[in-house]
Formats: structure tokens, C-alpha cells, sequence
């Protein structure tokens, strides 16, 4: 028996609140039950699912199969139809887009709540038995119709027309100039490139569709009006920037972005206001918990974190030996501590010993040795600097009894032109993410052909990559989408795009499924070369996380 009381608490309030804040709260009420599953009594909706079933569940939701788009989807040969405005009721947008066509006969009110309820369609027959048959009280039964009187309406499509597209980057004074410098440079290209040819595009496929056995798929092509949006001063004072921005000109979707490690306040900016980011260069993404508008490369240093405790853990004699992690004291090396520490006890492990060193300083040889003799590691991780790893290499060398194992990790330290006296660099396991590179040949070619054609060779190579990758994967997602153009369909388009997708990237193996928000979930555990090989590998393992 289902609780009332909150029922009678929203019916009360929506008779008290004007017309226009009534229609507001139903409709505020109905999205939770569409996506959520969540009724006005704050439990999970009830439905009986085959026909039989009776089931209580939070996947039930709709928005579980229709989408939160309300576009659908499809399953083998079972297709979702869509739940938008115009679809439903033949409302039209009023945004300039082109939405999906209205079922026939369209559905009113009391069609939709028959439906809703009793699995019975518009033209009177059932629907299919995988629909279920919700148990919805008449609150909860408003507050969805009117909810879906609104899905995909113009809310849904701020910042793109029938003709343009707006996206912008975001980048900040504080992060590192280069990876500053490659987003901006890289995407300032593409999109100039991308927009010659946008008219050329239109032509071709509309002259191609005319023909006989011409292309039939519908590819929307779109202007892209760019900008970029620069934060200044301290990072406490972004969400004001943030949104004075939003509020002047809302875009479409956020295309990569670089302002360091303080990304969180950009992931809870993006979450707040549903507006897509798609894959910014970053080595510590917001919370992972609450997040569906954000799209990241992979979780960066807690990703290499997590795969140096997970080798470890492999190790028959790892979670026993004797371990010291040291680390730079700053956002980068506390989040990857936290998510290492998490992961070894999860594992089974014990006995981790830290050791913070101030970011920017150069302890020096003799404080590193007094630090080795103190704790006497035999598995040392080392998430620090290259000038702090020199030092601390020198003053392992010095010792007779140096740690077995050394780890390393990319977002910490990269090994390109680093050369470690040995024992030490022998010694080294070093956490990298990326396509290993082979002798002789580029790493990453495709990506390198691309730079030194645009002649942006000079723009830090591997975030300028990623911010190609992000740049061709959005005008991918924004063709495919055709005219159904809204925020929530462009996050849904690069989950089923990015899904074991071909277009390459710098990772060797991803994967972007329904719900997922990392693209790369794993990382090499790699020997790294030296004297002529410096910089490259000479073998490695791939973690999947």
C-alpha cells in the first residue's frame, strides 16, 4: 500500500502555487519519475511487467529505454519508440530543430494516461508486453504527462538552431600554458576546417539522397559558432565566471578544455545546467558519483592510481613487502593516493607508508636517502616530478639495499628524454596509458600526420591529440544526430558511437557503454628504455580495470 501523505503534500501545494509554478512543480516531479523511477511518495514506482510481473524498482524508469532525450532507442530488432512533445502530441519544438515525426494518431491527456496504465495505445491496441503497466497514482500520472509535455522542447535544445551549432572550450590562466595552447590551437583549426566545408557537406548528401542507391542515412551538418571561455585568478571564483557566461550565451555542449586539476568545479557546472562536456584534457575529473553530462578520456592519475595497487596486488610478493608511496602534495597526488589507498585495502593489502613532498620543491639527495633509510621500502612508488625522481634516484643508487620495485606513473612523471641512472631505472615499472610505442615507427601517427599538416607541430603533442580526438568525435555525434538535436541525444549518440569504436585514439583500448563516462579504464604497466631507447618502452603489460 502505497504511503499518501506526500501525495496529498504535492496536490496541496500545486493548488496553492500560481498556474505557472503548479505546471512547473508537476513537471519538476514527473522528470524524476521518468528518469529516476521515483515517485511523489519518494519510493520506486510500481508496474507489472509481461503482463504478470509485479515489480518495484528504480529500472523502471523510462528514461531507461525511451532515453532521456525521450528519442528511444533500439534492441536487436525491438525498437523504443520515441516520448518527445512532438511525437506524443505533435507539439512542435519551437526551437528550430527537426524532432522526431509524431506517432499516429497522436495521444491527449487521458490517451497517454490509458496507455500509461493499461498498456493500451492511442488507435486502442495494446502495446507491446514490454512495456510495463504502471501502478501510478493520479499525482504521479500528471506529473509525468506534464513532464512529457515539455521532453525536447526548446529547454533541451538550447544553443543550437536549424543552421548553428554554439560549443565552447574552457580553459584557465592557472593551468599549464602548453596544454592550454594545444586545445585552443587544435580546436580553433578544426573548427575553421569544418566549417568550410559544412555548405559542401549539405550538397553532397542532399545530391546523394536524390540518386537512385544514394545515401539514405540522414547526417545533420551544422556552423559551428566557437568560442572560448577563459577563467581567471583563484579557482573559487569560477562558478561566478561560469555562470555570467552561461547566462549571456547558454552553448550547445563544452568541446575539451584545460585548466589543471580543478576540474570538479567545471563537472559540477556542466552537471548542474545538463550541458555536455565531451572529453577535456584533465588528470582529475569531477566525482564520478554524480556525473552524466561529463565525458572524459579515462580517470587520468587515480585510473594509474588504481592500476599500479592492482599490479601490485598480482605480485605474490607485493601486499606483503614493505611499501612507501611518496607523492607531490597537491590536488593530482592526494587524489591518486586516496583512490590507491582505496584500491590496495580493497584488495586485500596492508602497510602503505606516505610520504608527502611540497609540489614545486627539489628535496635533495641527502633528505630523499634520510627518507629511504627511515622506512627501508621494498616497493616504492614514486608520483613525483622528473627533477624530484632525479634526485631520489641518485640517493636510492647510494644506498646498498635499494626498494625491489620502483613504480612510476605518466600523469606524474612522462620518460620522454628522462634517462635514470641504474639499479634504479632497471628497477622501474612505470604506469602508462597510452599506445606503446614501436622503434621505428610513430606512436601515434594518424594524430601526428594531422598536426604537421595544419603546421601546429610545435603545440605539446599528446593534449593536442586528445583535443583532435574530441574535436573528430563531436562532429561525428553532431552528424549523426541529424536534425534531432539536443543535449541529451549528443551524450546518447557517443555512448552508442564510442562503444568498441574504430576512430583511434591515443589509448590502445576503450570503450564507452550505456551509462559509462570513461572512455579508457586501464593502463600498461611498462619497462622503460634507456641510452639510445630513451624515452620508449621496452615491454609491457595492459591492466583493465
Amino acid at each position: 500500500m502505497r504511503h499518501i501523505k506526500p501525495v496529498l503534500l504535492l496536490l496541496v501545494g500545486m493548488a496553492l502555487a500560481p498556474a505557472g509554478q503548479a505546471a512547473r512543480l508537476a513537471s519538476d516531479a514527473g522528470r524524476t519519475l521518468y528518469r529516476d523511477g521515483i515517485g511523489a511518495d519518494r519510493r520506486p514506482i510500481a508496474a507489472l511487467v509481461q503482463g504478470d510481473v509485479d515489480s518495484s524498482t528504480a529500472a523502471l524508469a523510462c528514461a531507461n529505454c525511451h532515453k532521456r532525450s525521450g528519442l528511444g532507442t533500439s534492441e536487436g530488432r525491438n525498437r523504443v519508440p520515441p516520448l518527445t512533445a512532438t511525437a506524443l502530441f505533435g507539439s512542435s519544438p519551437g526551437s528550430g530543430t527537426v524532432l522526431p515525426a509524431r506517432l499516429t494518431p497522436v495521444y491527449d491527456d487521458e490517451a497517454l494516461r490509458r496507455a500509461i496504465k493499461l498498456g493500451i495505445g492511442a488507435d486502442g491496441r495494446e502495446l507491446s508486453p514490454f512495456m510495463p503497466r504502471y501502478q501510478l497514482t493520479d499525482a504521479d500520472a500528471a506529473a509525468l504527462i506534464a513532464y512529457l509535455h515539455t521532453l525536447g522542447t526548446a529547454n533541451a535544445t538550447e544553443g543550437a538552431s536549424a543552421t548553428d551549432v554554439n560549443l565552447v572550450t574552457i580553459v584557465a590562466d592557472t593551468a599549464p600554458a602548453a596544454e592550454r595552447e594545444a586545445v585552443v590551437g587544435v580546436l580553433s583549426r578544426f573548427v575553421a576546417i569544418k566549417n568550410s566545408g559544412t555548405r559542401r557537406e549539405s550538397a553532397r548528401a542532399a545530391a546523394s539522397r536524390r540518386q537512385l542507391y544514394g545515401e539514405r542515412h540522414v547526417r545533420g551538418y551544422r556552423h559551428w559558432n566557437f568560442q572560448v571561455w577563459t577563467l581567471t585568478g583563484s579557482p573559487e571564483t569560477w562558478s561566478i565566471q561560469l555562470e555570467q557566461r552561461y547566462a549571456a550565451a547558454p552553448p550547445f555542449a563544452v568541446l575539451s578544455g584545460a585548466v589543471g586539476d580543478d576540474w570538479a568545479t567545471l563537472h559540477t557546472f556542466c552537471e548542474r545546467h545538463e550541458l555536455p562536456c565531451i572529453m577535456p584534457v584533465t588528470s582529475v575529473p569531477g566525482d564520478a558519483a554524480q556525473n552524466h553530462y561529463n565525458v572524459y578520456y579515462s580517470e587520468g592519475a587515480l585510473t594509474q592510481a588504481r592500476v599500479t595497487a592492482r599490479d601490485l596486488l598480482g605480485d605474490a610478493h607485493g601486499s606483503r613487502d614493505r611499501l612507501l608511496l611518496l607523492h607531490r602534495d597537491d590536488k593530482r597526488g592526494r587524489a591518486a593516493r586516496d583512490a590507491f589507498e582505496l584500491a590496495w585495502r580493497a584488495g586485500g593489502g596492508t602497510g602503505i607508508r606516505v610520504h608527502m613532498t611540497p609540489a614545486g620543491t627539489a628535496p635533495s639527495i641527502q633528505e630523499w636517502r634520510d627518507v629511504l633509510k627511515k622506512h627501508r621500502p621494498e616497493i616504492l612508488i614514486a608520483w613525483l616530478d622528473p627533477a624530484q625522481l632525479g634526485a631520489l634516484a641518485a640517493a636510492a643508487n647510494g644506498m646498498e639495499d635499494g626498494p625491489r620495485h620502483i613504480y612510476t606513473a605518466e600523469d606524474f612523471t612522462s620518460w620522454q628524454g628522462l634517462e635514470l641512472p641504474n639499479p634504479f631505472g632497471e628497477r622501474v615499472r612505470h604506469v602508462y596509458p597510452y599506445r606503446l610505442p614501436a622503434p621505428g615507427r610513430a606512436q601515434f601517427p594518424r594524430e601526428d600526420v594531422w598536426l604537421h599538416t595544419q603546421k601546429l607541430d610545435a603545440l605539446a603533442r599528446v593534449p593536442a591529440a586528445k583535443a583532435l580526438f574530441a574535436c573528430h568525435a563531436t562532429g561525428e555525434a553532431l552528424a549523426e544526430m541529424a536534425g534531432n538535436y539536443s543535449r541529451d541525444y549528443l551524450i546518447e549518440t557517443l555512448e552508442h558511437m564510442l562503444d568498441g569504436t574504430n576512430m583511434t585514439t591515443l589509448y590502445p583500448l576503450t570503450t564507452l557503454g550505456t551509462g559509462q563516462r570513461f572512455l579508457a579504464k586501464g593502463a600498461y604497466v611498462a619497462r622503460p628504455g634507456h641510452g639510445d631507447t630513451s624515452g620508449l618502452f621496452t615491454e609491457g603489460r595492459w591492466v583493465q580495470l
